[in-house]
């Protein structure tokens, strides 16, 4: 017996898509320049197709009237930049349980709460309970919710009609969680630059051609030192993307009635835009730029999630721990903060870390002593020596608010 999958024949006539002047078109039909497949409003109809081999009119580039992209769009840090450019392409990778999808419905939630549609691709959760759940504990409204966010759990591929209805909602951002189940459900090949360049044209340019943000979540590697700056399987994924890529590493684990915190670097940043908002790291190319905070322990009426910004005012570049992790942020203001309240200084690294457990706010030894040599070199604290010891004293200024303003605490 042999079992034909009822899509295959209908996805196979529908291989790729474009989007030009607001239709979707077969693009093996474009070469006759005559057959549309579908309107942005479902339906079908005939129209010139566009010969994208026509050399483009550049004059509405030379007068200004096309301006380059800047980030307009998705989540907000503390110092209010978004973070995603419209019409462009994006990566979340991390490890599992690094914060992804709290990045991603943190997008989700400005946007909605901004009154613009949402595309929800989850190839991995055909249920939206989590994802409503997060919205909801973010502070979205039920109303806004039902009006603003369109989820879908994808059982079988993309064909286009399913296209040209996602698109006419004018979405903002649209969101593809778990790349590696899409490209498997599409038949593409993970680890083959083939798989990702036409996974790239089917799900993710129709969107960006109409001015949308996509935002991809992805895994990385196991082995950190071979991981580099991409996802898991093709370096194809990211060489392509002409937005940004933002790597998650976990620092405090997230869960129920936790406090969890990741690192957000940005690994590629096509435009240009991010970095000068971040801090260099000792890798190339690595820049942090904010920290995520998803705080379920500290209120009673729910959780908080604040994603800080680091800040361009320390221009030193970012230490690394000797076990690789980048130095916590958050951690620096606390020690900045609790030698500010012994008066403006402390004898030794011992009795800065005894201050911090005073407070609550204990960490490794190892985490404590990279903190401080980052707020050395970035002319925070003084380090004077006193034989064996070293004391940490204040810079004159340097623990003024607007010097420090990007480098947040606990929220309020």
């Amino acid at each position: 017996m042999t079992i034909v999958d009822p899509y295959e024949q209908d996805y196979a006539a529908a291989d790729t898509w474009a989007v030009e002047d607001d239709h979707v078109y077969d693009l093996d039909e474009v070469e006759k320049g005559t057959q549309i497949v579908g309107t942005l409003g479902g339906q079908q109809a005939e129209a010139e197709a566009p010969d994208t081999w026509v050399p483009l009119d550049l004059g509405p580039y030379l007068r200004g009237e096309i301006q380059p992209a800047v980030p307009e769009l998705g989540v907000v840090d503390s110092n209010g930049h978004r973070l995603l450019y419209p019409g462009k392409e994006h990566s979340v990778i991390g490890e599992m349980e690094s914060g992804k999808g709290w990045f991603a419905c943190a997008s989700a939630h400005a946007e909605i709460r901004s009154r613009r549609h949402v595309i929800y691709l989850h190839f991995e959760e055909a249920d939206p309970s989590d994802t409503i759940g997060r919205l909801i504990a973010l502070g979205n409204t039920a109303e806004e919710i039902t009006t603003y966010l369109h989820f879908v759990g994808p059982m079988r591929p993309m064909r286009v009609d399913d296209l040209a209805r996602l698109i006419a909602y004018g979405p903002s951002v649209v969101i593809i969680d778990g790349v590696n189940e899409a490209m498997s459900l599409h038949s593409l090949a993970i680890r083959e630059e083939d798989g990702a360049a036409t996974f790239r044209r089917r799900l993710v340019k129709p969107f960006t051609a109409t001015g949308s943000a996509v935002m991809t979540c992805d895994h990385v590697i196991k082995d950190k030192e071979g991981r580099g700056r991409y996802a898991l399987g093709s370096v194809h994924k990211g060489n392509a993307i002409d937005g940004a890529i933002f790597l998650l590493e976990n620092a405090e684990p997230f869960g129920r009635g936790m406090k969890g915190r990741s690192h957000v670097f940005v690994t590629k940043d096509r435009p240009g835009h991010l970095r000068k908002h971040g801090r260099p790291t000792k890798i190339p190319g690595k820049t942090l730029i904010a920290e995520l905070v998803v705080d379920d322990a500290t209120y009673d009426d729910g959780l908080d999630l604040e994603v800080f910004a680091v800040g361009p005012d320390v221009t030193a570049p970012l230490k690394v721990s000797p076990d690789g992790k980048a130095v916590d942020e958050l951690l620096c203001r606390r020690i900045l903060d609790v030698i500010t309240d012994k008066g403006g200084s402390l004898p030794s690294q011992r009795q800065v870390a005894a201050a911090l457990r005073e407070v609550g706010h204990g960490a490794q030894a190892i985490r404590v002593n990279a903190a401080l040599d980052n707020l050395v070199l970035a002319g925070r604290l003084e380090e004077i020596s006193h034989g064996a010891s070293k004391e940490y004293r204040l810079t004159p200024g340097g623990d003024s608010q607007d010097q420090h303003s990007s480098v947040d605490s606990t929220p309020p």
